[in-house]
Formats: structure tokens, C-alpha cells, sequence
């Protein structure tokens, strides 16, 4: 079972892409489901889009590796 820490707030560069569920899944490589329940537990924020799909900063996920 994967056990994180609470989202740190980290420097983000304004022009850095949001980037969408399965590419952020893949780069912390965990599940889907894992990512649903650390958004749910607010460990993540993503960003949501009209149509109501998350994005995701590469720079917050990162953070959530250290």
C-alpha cells in the first residue's frame, strides 16, 4: 500500500503544461483508483477542467515523490 504525505506547496513556473490522469498516474506510477483516492483525501489538487476531467502540474507531482 502506497502511504504519502500531505501536498506541499511548491514553486510553480507559470508556464509549465497541466498534464491529464494517466500520464500523472504514470509518472508517480501508481493506479488510477490510487490517484482518485489521493485526491478525494487531498493529498494531490489537481486543476478541473470544463468538461471535468483533472490536470495535474508535473512540478506538485514530483514533489509528491521526495
Amino acid at each position: 500500500m502506497n502511504t504519502i504525505e500531505p501536498a506541499i506547496a511548491t514553486p510553480i513556473k507559470e508556464s509549465e503544461p497541466w498534464i491529464g490522469t494517466v500520464p500523472a498516474c504514470e509518472h508517480l506510477d501508481i493506479s488510477v483508483p490510487t490517484m482518485r483516492r489521493w485526491i478525494k483525501d487531498k493529498k494531490i489538487k489537481p486543476k478541473r477542467t470544463p468538461t471535468g476531467e483533472y490536470r495535474f502540474r508535473r512540478s506538485e507531482l514530483d514533489a509528491l515523490l521526495n
